[in-house]
């Protein structure tokens, strides 16, 4: 997901705030999972975010070109482990990667449910074509 730098992204010392990281992976996660899972968020069913770690390993300025990958690294019965990074589009340099845990979730019965075979499939599906294995 192409990432677009706004003036308002950057702080005092001329770079991206370290707290705009997370909403680029959240909104990039939010795509990523809406576009994979066939029947999302049907009567409140979906995923939601229950662990999040990130490394900083590069500012991003005003002027930087950058992009989110996200893949799927882990699925678990009711669970999703989710690897993103922030690239640069000119070098391919990383400014940040992220691993995420994101649960499925009833809104209407507040709770977690098992992840349905359809979301299953698909994922698995998505992931084969772009040649990776999940676990």
């Amino acid at each position: 997901m192409p990432i677009q730098i706004r003036f308002t992204d950057i702080d005092v010392f001329g770079h991206v705030n370290n707290a705009r990281y997370p909403e680029l992976f959240d909104t990039a996660r939010y795509l990523f999972v809406k576009e994979m899972l066939p029947g999302f968020d049907p009567d409140g069913k979906s995923m939601v975010l229950v662990h999040i770690e990130t490394d900083f390993r590069k500012q991003i300025v005003l002027s930087d070109k950058v992009y989110v990958e996200t893949s799927v690294k882990k699925m678990g019965d009711r669970s999703l482990g989710m690897t993103q990074r922030i690239v640069n589009e000119r070098d391919g340099s990383v400014h940040a990667d992220s691993y995420s845990v994101l649960s499925t979730y009833d809104a209407v019965t507040r709770q977690s449910f098992p992840m349905p075979a359809r979301w299953r499939e698909r994922l698995s599906e998505a992931l084969e074509e772009a040649g990776k294995n999940i676990k």
